[in-house]
């Protein structure tokens, strides 16, 4: 659905849906360059949801840095322009793109049932991909192989058990779990609305909780957003009577300053919500659905004039029904999700599931609005009192949304104090300076150097060809 498009005054001009590129990190060429494979399971441009974000944006911190990257991803349909094709190989020494299509992804999730993995695992399996990566690393080829998300796991777990005793160290195997599913699928499964979705998650859950507590032991780190998905995977290895995770960095996400900037004050609507996200994922519609009917007829008593916009590509039905009905507006795809953020007077993420971080929430703490989240929409970010009003009571969420509408000096005093704390605390190249430092130290100690801390870099591209 293609719905309106209002982005209330004069506005910053918006490219069009996925054309956007990373933009060059602000960082200093490193002392210790690396030679580094990234796994994925789809190409990370465009850039089209929060993963492909993370890993086009981690690409482009390490080219910055001087690091040699290699990126081993599958090609799952969707257009990749020249422009996209141009970036990557400019920031990539080698671009491998393996074709993974709906056959192989039925054969895999049919693999993934008879075997008891995860489907998501099942469905991104790919043996080519498995074996390009193996045999680069079994020859040497890298200091690093970072595999990013639970379901690309297969493609390098084994990796860390071959080892050539004669000249050639393997590298340092790093797996970015990021969220844990266990977490997310569970709290998925609670909120689920008709018969399939919980059938389809109640398998999922048991699959991924049997998954997680064992695949970590195949990589010599494990990458995790927050306390919250430790502490949940942790819980579910006591109960399997396995070891507990002993290998956890933490890696969260960051986000763009400079796209999602302060608004001006003739992009501001009065009276204006704004929830952003892509609207076929679960977890957002369910957020929206909870909303639209527990919250929002209490906001519309109160102020009548009040409008909600449900911003992001792919609305599933539920979600289109909405459009039209008491002030909502379901915009579907539009140019720039962040100059509707920006035209929002408060924005809101009423998560009930999911793991990890909302980027959405860091993306409006960025845009200085004024924000009305649940517990678990601020779980991995951790935004304090003076910058979001946290709260899961349907009652207090119409109410806090109700004063924010409202009140002017508490929308500066919350818009003010929520860009200084994603100015401080939520860039990418602060959290991708302390993941190259995690780096260098797996590979210190794979290596048994007892290097000094000076060879570290401090907390604070190369050109190549692209083979299809």
């Amino acid at each position: 659905m293609t719905g309106r498009f209002l982005p209330g005054g004069p506005t910053r001009a918006a490219p069009t849906e996925g054309s956007q590129l990373p933009r060059r990190m602000r960082v200093e060429p490193t002392p210790r360059p690396l030679r580094i494979a990234i796994v994925y399971s789809r190409s990370p441009l465009p850039m089209r949801r929060a993963d492909q974000m993370t890993v086009a944006n981690l690409i482009s911190f390490l080219a910055a840095r001087g690091h040699t990257v290699d990126l081993y991803a599958l090609r799952t349909g969707g257009q990749i322009t020249e422009s996209h094709q141009s970036w990557l190989r400019d920031h990539c020494s080698q671009v491998r793109l393996f074709r993974h299509g709906r056959f192989r992804m039925a054969l895999g999730m049919l693999q993934a049932v008879c075997t008891g993995r995860p489907l998501q695992v099942g469905i991104f399996r790919n043996g080519r991909q498995r074996q390009a990566v193996d045999r680069a690393a079994r020859d040497g080829d890298y200091d690093i192989v970072y595999t990013y998300y639970l379901r690309s796991a297969e493609a390098t777990r084994s990796i860390r058990q071959k080892r050539d005793g004669v000249s050639r160290r393997r590298p340092a195997t790093f797996l970015a779990m990021q969220l844990s599913q266990s977490l997310n699928t569970r709290r998925i499964l609670e909120n689920a609305s008709n018969v399939w979705t919980r059938t389809l998650y109640w398998y999922e859950s048991r699959r991924v909780r049997q998954y997680e507590t064992t695949v970590w032991r195949d990589f010599d780190r494990s990458v995790l957003i927050g306390q919250q998905d430790l502490d949940t995977i942790n819980e579910e290895c006591r109960r399997a009577g396995l070891p507990e995770l002993d290998n956890v960095v933490f890696g969260a996400h960051g986000t763009d300053l400079d796209q999602f900037a302060v608004a001006t004050a003739d992009e501001v609507v009065p009276n204006r919500i704004v929830f952003s996200g892509v609207m076929r994922t679960p977890t957002n519609v369910q957020a929206v659905l909870w909303f639209a009917q527990k919250v929002w007829p209490t906001v519309r008593r109160a102020v009548p004039q009040a409008e909600f916009m449900i911003v992001g590509r792919e609305p599933t039905g539920e979600v289109r029904a909405l459009h039209g009905k008491d002030g909502i507006t379901v915009t579907g795809t539009v140019p720039d999700p962040a100059v509707l953020i920006r035209s929002a007077t408060v924005c809101i993420n009423p998560m009930q599931a999911g793991g990890g971080m909302q980027n959405k929430l860091l993306e409006y703490l960025a845009c200085a609005k004024p924000v009305v989240a649940t517990t678990v929409a601020n779980e991995g970010i951790g935004a304090p009192a003076d910058c979001v009003a946290v709260t899961d009571d349907p009652a207090e969420f119409a109410q806090q949304t109700i004063r924010l509408l409202e009140d002017r000096a508490a929308q500066v005093r919350l818009g003010t104090a929520a860009r200084s704390f994603v100015e401080e605390h939520w860039s990418w190249e602060g959290h991708f300076l302390r993941l190259e430092r995690d780096f260098i130290l797996a590979l210190e100690e794979l290596c048994g150097d007892e290097a000094a801390e000076d060879t570290l870099p401090p907390r604070r591209s190369r050109p190549g060809r692209s083979v299809a």
